[in-house]
């Protein structure tokens, strides 16, 4: 690319405005090589996916969860939705897709087992009062 800005200096005769077209289109070139770089592993591949004859689109799955969920959603619907429930459900639904719904089930029951710092001092203070004296009023 910096060929090509080069090359672009050396046809074009060199003006103030010019100077700045060029500088504005190194910084957006810059900018495009950068996010290049760092999304190369999540690009898609849009011309081998064609070639393959796989789809490129995700918009009929899109659409479909859009009608699933506007159709629970709708305030005439019997078994209606809350937002936060659906939220939820579409990430136990991601989960159980991307496979590791047992995991994050495994991560939560490890957190629910722990017991919090002042509830653990709370318990023990009851333990002690029990076995201590009964104070009269």
């Amino acid at each position: 690319m910096r060929q090509i800005l080069l090359l672009c200096r050396i046809v074009v005769a060199q003006t103030a405005r010019f100077t700045r077209s060029l500088e504005q289109l190194d910084y957006r070139v810059g900018e495009l090589f950068a996010y290049l770089e760092s999304n190369s592993g999540s690009t898609i591949a849009y011309g081998k996916h064609y070639r393959e004859h796989r789809p490129i689109s995700t918009a009929m799955a899109e659409s479909a969860v859009n009608q699933v969920i506007n159709a629970r959603m709708c305030k005439h619907q019997h078994m209606r939705w809350t937002p936060r429930g659906a939220h939820l459900l579409a990430q136990v639904r991601c989960a159980v897709i991307n496979g590791d719904l047992a995991a994050k089930l495994a991560a939560h029951r490890a957190r629910m087992d722990e017991v919090p710092g002042d509830v653990a001092r709370f318990l023990e203070f009851m333990q002690q009062a029990e076995g201590a004296e009964p104070h009269a009023f």
